[in-house]
């Protein structure tokens, strides 16, 4: 079936991934339109009211919600997802998640069928050409609590020259390191590919792209053991717990055979590029409305 009419809705911010996803979707020669359309995709909850209302003038329409997350750290989250069960999910024709974390824990809430679709990657690569001159990067929202950026705070300022040689990026200034704002794709590539580690401490990810995106281009991802999406994606050789000394410990550790775990990420990096390739993400989408 070709020529399949889709509307993307939800928030075209920073974060969210809905102009890669648009792109897979006229990659593969669907049309992008609001009206009378084949297929209706929310990518997160401030899409939904307005895909249920375009739902409503277009009854034939495939429903398609995503959930990006269940925020366990936030108060009254269990009766907030009760409600966005009740109100949202139960009257779409499908429902996706970005990880299997966050599938498995929308099942407490949700009994019906449940694909996981990962949200595409930036358009990231490895450059040999790049040169690693920089030591630590972090990407995302720096003052949020459950990202944990005090953990990476207290352990860089311990590091000989350790915050001359952190960059960070995203919508948040944590009045630390060298501070970017929000980049274009290709600085960020080129970040990537010339930082050693990406440091990624949060204590919950509906997915962690950053942990996905370093590796491709070579940079390892240092993540913490109690964010079960880090054990569905990294290396167990990247984890490490929770804290300060832990932190430092696993830098340390890491730096001693760089090469042979750089070599890892890489092999992990490779796989992911492909999995979460943003025309194979509008693909899967595409199929789960072809297999209704």
């Amino acid at each position: 079936m070709n020529n399949i009419k889709v509307c993307i809705l939800g928030s075209d911010g920073y974060v969210c991934q809905i102009p890669r996803i648009k792109e897979g979707i006229k990659e593969m020669g669907h049309i992008l339109s609001k009206d009378s359309p084949n297929i209706i995709y929310s990518n997160d909850p401030r899409g939904y009211d307005e895909a249920l209302a375009l739902k409503k003038n277009n009854p034939n329409a495939y429903l398609i919600f995503n959930l990006l997350d269940i925020p366990w750290h936030m108060p009254n989250i269990e009766q907030q997802t009760k409600l966005l069960v009740k109100n949202y999910l139960l009257k779409a024709d499908a429902v996706t998640t970005i990880s299997f974390k966050v599938k498995k824990d929308l099942e407490n809430f949700f009994e019906k069928k449940i694909e996981v679709i990962y949200n595409p990657i930036k358009d990231v690569y490895l450059d040999n050409n790049i040169k690693k001159n920089n030591t630590f990067f972090y990407v995302g929202r720096a003052n949020d609590p459950i990202k944990r950026f005090n953990l990476i705070k207290e352990s860089i300022s311990k590091i000989k020259e350790g915050e001359k040689n952190i960059k960070i990026c995203g919508t948040e200034n944590p009045d630390f390191g060298n501070y970017l704002g929000v980049i274009k794709d290709r600085e960020l590539n080129k970040l990537y590919n010339s930082s050693k580690y990406v440091l990624l401490p949060s204590k919950a990810e509906g997915l962690g792209l950053p942990m996905i995106e370093g590796m491709i281009c070579g940079s390892i991802p240092i993540t913490c053991s109690d964010n079960l999406t880090a054990k569905e994606f990294s290396p167990i050789e990247f984890i490490c717990e929770p804290n300060v000394h832990s932190i430092i410990n696993k830098i340390e550790e890491l730096d001693k055979d760089y090469e042979n775990k750089r070599n890892l990420a890489l092999k992990f990096g490779e796989k992911y590029q492909n999995q979460f390739n943003k025309t194979k993400i509008a693909k899967n989408i595409i199929n789960i409305f072809k297999s209704k």
